[in-house]
């Protein structure tokens, strides 16, 4: 047989043993199901027949409690436990009776009745003696111990059943154990041989596609001849004379636009086209961009417009040619719809690889790191290995996935920053602690030094944090064990350098231009070994570029490499300052006895008078509350929360609005985020009695109440064991449930997913407001855009928040709004 037709037989085979495989695999899980049931079905049975059991002994304990009764007090009434007893034995006899299938439970249920009709006998036998005025005699019976030991032997009897009850229900479970061992062993064989059969069609397809390009290639250098104008046929080609008519078209480009050959010929180019070039000024245009024979071409898009007027994405490719009767141009033109298409696909699976991989990832290596950390009790050393390298893995995917994620946002413009006044040698710290356990596991030390005075930035903390720790874990994992890696902070005048330097085997030369681009790996068995994508130094270099910094680095093989980041230096006298409160109130006095009240309360402030001097405090300080008039001059307090809120710098402190009459609950309340409305003349104890609940949500006691949303069902279990024993949780999985949640008790804090079933997570947001003001963390899949993360105290990404992070930012929040924790 051919090697052609042998692969085309492995691949029949594949496809017919599949499809058998499958089947067999859910027959098995078919098995496993009757088997479940018919042990759940074991387990009722055994549990009903003790129950009766149980059930008939209290009946006869109930009839001797009668007799015993009616013979002490020779009345009548006594009876009644005796009578009621005596009714119900039968039916439980009855009920027995059907659940007794085998002939073993047949005979003890015989046995039952032979010793409940003796005892019933004797029962009544007293109770008749009695009734014949032999009370002596019946008195007798009773004090013989012949009820005693009837009795005596009837619960004998039943607990001897019961016993065995147990002891067959025991069995007949590890019957079904072993089953479901074999069932599943069974099961595992044949997927072992799916796997099995699946690699070799792979084998067979990846020799196929060989086979397959060797003949391409052999059919592209037969096509070299003609490979000037196949390359054209490819787009639509438009020659154009000086004046911007067309002399010449492909079959390509009349198919594009839709025209016959003939009806393109002389006609303006201008007609093909929506918007550029204008229609009769083609010749000026093509002039203008002074083009000479050999350029490569200007290429642009620009809207094309068929014969049957429909508008079309497409990029038009100009070159310049000298002929004989002037300059003429060639216009290869592109349609790109279908590229448009795929691109608007890619953004739409971004966002779904945000969601529907974040989010399960997150639950694993949280679960994973939980396991690792002991929160599921002492593992063994073989468990402990295995659970390490599993939760090694999620991490590494996990880092795959945001880079990919981090570049799809670069590329399209969407990558938020949020910059800050950062110190850098406290960052740098932090940084430094932040990785140290990732280097602890290469046996890398992480050392800093600082070569100057204090240094500032203004850059996005986060993004910072994500350019240096890629940066010191590619150092960590290219240095030999038991080396140092050195984080050089260097301040300058001008520019701040942070260097990043290994003692590792440095770049090779030949791969040193391409240090920085995607998917670059120098070796790409090393890079697997080390756990390397090749998208973090490409990354760095965007991110740094968008911080207005630049990135290089040096090398020297067989030496080390330090990678040097260079950001704009700031003054520290830009900083921010923190922790005050900002009153902008009209009325002088007014406003120096609020600023007064505060102050003794361990409040400080800054007074502002109207609107214009507000905005530029709070452009020139970050305020933890702002107190605003709502009768300012110049437009008025609601002008001023307007503009307060469109700052660039993203921050939007909590404001109080103050006014001669009351507008909680009118449009503008409603409209903009105004936490309360005070009313004038403003009593002091009222004052500050909404101070201290906006920035400390009221007083509270005990462990934190705190109500977890996300739609998935891992996450929840996941943060609830994260947080066990710390905090009182409520998690729900819907908008429903969370509101009824809010409704029937108070909380202190709110953990938050975007993506719910039952519509977007952001709509719980005012639900939250309203309930007083609770502070809310966003743990979600979807990145942070600037109104969303404006309006929540945080906003975590998942995959990108290790579950001690979140447990870290709650604790922190929760120290932060309380009152001991906030002052």
């Amino acid at each position: 047989m051919t090697m052609p037709g042998l692969r085309q037989t492995m691949l029949w085979v594949v496809a017919v043993a599949i499809p058998v495989i499958i089947l067999a695999v859910g027959l098995i899980l078919v098995a496993q199901a009757d088997n479940a049931a018919q042990l759940r079905l074991e387990v009722i049975r055994s549990y009903d027949r003790r129950s009766l059991m149980q059930d008939m002994l209290s009946q006869h304990q109930d009839a001797e409690t009668g007799q015993r009764g009616y013979l002490m007090t020779n009345r009548r009434e006594f009876l009644e436990p005796y009578e009621t007893a005596l009714r119900a034995i039968p039916d439980s006899f009855n009920r027995m009776q059907a659940l007794s299938a085998s002939a073993e439970q047949q005979k003890g249920l015989h046995t039952l009745r032979t010793l409940s009709r003796e005892k019933l006998a004797f029962v009544q036998e007293a109770i008749s003696s009695n009734a014949r005025g032999g009370r002596d005699q019946a008195l007798a019976m009773v004090v013989s111990g012949r009820g005693k030991l009837l009795m005596d032997r009837l619960r004998a009897e039943i607990g001897r059943q019961q016993a065995v009850e147990a002891k067959q229900l025991a069995h007949t479970s590890a019957l079904a154990d072993r089953a479901q061992k074999q069932l599943r062993g069974r099961a595992f064989s044949l997927l072992s041989f799916l796997a099995i059969l699946l690699c070799a069609a792979g084998i067979v397809i990846l020799r196929t596609l060989k086979a397959r390009g060797a003949a391409l290639a052999r059919l592209d250098d037969v096509s070299r001849r003609r490979k000037a104008i196949l390359d054209a046929a490819m787009d639509g080609i438009l020659i154009l004379n000086p004046s911007g008519s067309i002399e010449g078209v492909n079959r390509a480009g009349a198919r594009i636009f839709g025209y016959e050959d003939s009806d393109m010929l002389r006609r303006d180019v201008g007609m093909l086209f929506a918007n550029q070039p204008p229609r009769g000024q083609v010749a000026a245009y093509l002039r203008s961009m002074n083009l000479s024979e050999g350029h490569p071409g200007h290429i642009q898009e620009i809207p094309g417009r068929r014969k049957d007027g429909t508008v079309f994405p497409s990029d038009v490719a100009i070159t310049a040619v000298e002929l004989n009767d002037g300059t003429h141009y060639v216009a290869v033109v592109r349609d790109i719809s279908e590229r448009k298409r795929v691109e608007r696909i890619k953004s739409e699976f971004v966002a779904s690889v945000s969601h529907e991989l974040r989010t399960p990832l997150t639950s694993i290596a949280g679960s994973l790191s939980l396991l690792a950390g002991g929160a599921g009790g002492e593992l063994g050393d073989r468990a402990q290995r295995l659970i390490t390298i599993a939760h090694s893995n999620a991490e590494r995917l996990v880092r795959l996935i945001n880079d990919i994620l981090d570049l799809e946002k670069i590329d399209s413009g969407r990558m938020v920053f949020k910059n800050q006044l950062i110190d850098l040698s406290d960052f740098l710290k932090q940084a430094i602690e932040a990785n140290r356990g990732f280097a602890d596991r290469y046996q890398i030390s992480l050392e800093l030094k600082i070569d100057g005075p204090r240094a500032y930035v203004w850059a996005d903390p986060d993004r910072l944090m994500q350019i240096i720790t890629n940066l010191i874990s590619n150092a960590v994992k290219f240095s030999p064990a038991g080396a140092a890696v050195e984080v050089v902070l260097q301040p300058s005048g001008a520019a701040h350098r942070i260097s990043i330097c290994d003692h590792g085997p440095g770049i090779d030369e030949g791969f040193r231009e391409r240090v920085f681009s995607r998917f670059a790996q120098a070796d790409s068995s090393d890079s697997r070994a080390k756990g390397g994508t090749g998208l973090g130094l490409s990354i760095v270099r965007e991110m740094v570029t968008r911080l207005g910094g630049s990135v290089s680095f040096d090398t020297e093989t067989g030496v080390g490499t330090r990678f040097h980041i260079d950001l704009p230096a700031t003054a520290p006298e830009k900083a921010k300052e923190e922790g005050r409160i900002l009153i902008c109130e009209g009325d002088r006095q007014t406003s120096a006895d609020m600023q007064e009240i505060l102050a003794n309360a361990g409040f400080p402030c800054d007074v502002v008078h109207d609107g214009s001097a507000a905005l530029a405090a709070a452009r020139a300080r970050s305020y933890r509350l702002i107190l605003i008039d709502s009768d300012l001059p110049q437009g008025g307090g609601i002008s001023l929360v307007r503009s307060l809120r469109a700052l660039e710098d993203g921050s939007h402190p909590p404001i109080l609005m103050i006014s001669a009459d009351s507008r909680a609950g009118s449009v503008e309340a409603e409209a903009l985020p105004i936490i309360d409305w005070l009313q004038k003349p403003l009593p002091t104890d009222q004052m500050l009695d909404a101070v201290k609940h906006t920035l400390f949500g009221g007083q509270r006691d005990g462990k934190p109440r705190i109500l977890h949303v996300d739609d998935d069902p891992d996450v929840l279990r996941l943060i609830a064991t994260a947080l066990e024993d710390q905090v009182e949780l409520t998690s729900v999985a819907t908008l429903r449930e969370a509101r009824a949640a809010l409704g029937r008790q108070p909380f202190d804090l709110a953990i938050l997913d975007l993506g719910l079933t039952d519509g977007p997570g952001s709509l719980l947001l005012p639900d939250l407001k309203a309930a007083g003001q609770i502070p809310v963390i966003i743990f979600s899949a979807q990145d942070a855009d600037n109104e969303a993360a404006a309006s929540v105290q945080a906003f975590l990404t998942k995959s990108r928040t290790s579950i001690d992070h979140l447990v870290a930012t709650v604790e922190r929040l929760w120290r932060q709004t309380s009152p001991e924790g906030g002052k």
